[in-house]
């Protein structure tokens, strides 16, 4: 029980670790394309990131993304505490889902840490002044590359979502049922919704956090929901009678 709790744990704090290092690394405000000509090659959340990531220092980048790579183990150890709430069903229907949420937070840490190359190598051409198809073509191609794990571990995400819900919803598994609306295909939407309703400069803080945001509130419920299970089993439990006295 107490492995559990702390692999649970381990979820929340690198979930927080990880809101820290978005903050870090797209928490600055947008620049502007009129400041910036190298912002006009570029659109849709390659622009926003690469906009916000523009003023912010290398050193600022630099621990945006060693805090997520750094961390990234806790996530694998979080993902075994999903696991144990699913074993109590068979191996068929509760290992699937475990392998492909963790198949996606193994990746997560070299997407995430990809941000300060990309970042980075933006910064130094908008700096330079330089400007050639290909100088401006290479944040494109930093991207191409840093996208595409992150369409892989989305997939594996929303696969293990479903089947994780499935699972809850209709097998014996140490999770409550309402656990079946709790996975990332749920909560990182949710996290989306926080980041997009922020106000003012804590909305710009986190508006690149959606991951993040969506894994803290995923780690932090099936957490509880697998402590309060154990305590609510540990109250079922009947007392041990005295034995009687001979006396």
């Amino acid at each position: 029980m107490r492995q559990i709790r702390l692999a649970g744990i381990a979820g929340i704090l690198a979930s927080v670790a990880w809101l820290v290092g978005d903050i870090l690394l797209l928490g600055k405000p947008v620049a502007s394309p009129d400041s910036h000509p190298l912002l006009n090659d570029y659109d849709g959340m390659a622009g926003l990131s690469l906009a916000a990531m523009l003023s912010a220092s290398t050193t600022r980048l630099a621990w945006g993304a060693l805090l997520g790579v750094l961390t990234g183990p806790l996530y694998l150890v979080a993902c075994r505490h999903l696991y144990q709430g699913l074993r109590p069903a068979r191996r068929l229907l509760s290992l699937p889902p475990f392998l492909l949420l963790t198949t996606g937070f193994a990746l997560a840490p070299f997407a995430h840490g990809s941000f300060f190359y990309w970042g980075q190598a933006a910064k130094v051409i908008d700096a330079s002044g330089a400007r050639s198809a290909e100088l401006n073509a290479l944040p494109g191609d930093l991207a191409d590359v840093l996208f595409l794990p992150y369409a892989v571990l989305l997939t594996c995400w929303v696969l293990g979502s479903v089947w994780m819900a499935v699972c809850v919803l209709r097998y014996t598994t140490a999770f409550p049922r309402w656990m079946c609306a709790v996975n990332p295909l749920v909560c990182i939407p949710a996290g989306a919704l926080v980041t997009a309703l922020a106000p003012g400069s804590v909305g710009t803080a986190i508006q690149g956090a959606q991951l993040s945001i969506g894994n803290l509130l995923f780690f932090s419920l099936s957490t509880i929901a697998l402590w309060n299970a154990r305590l609510s089993a540990e109250a079922r439990r009947p007392t041990p009678m005295p034995a009687p006295s001979t006396a």
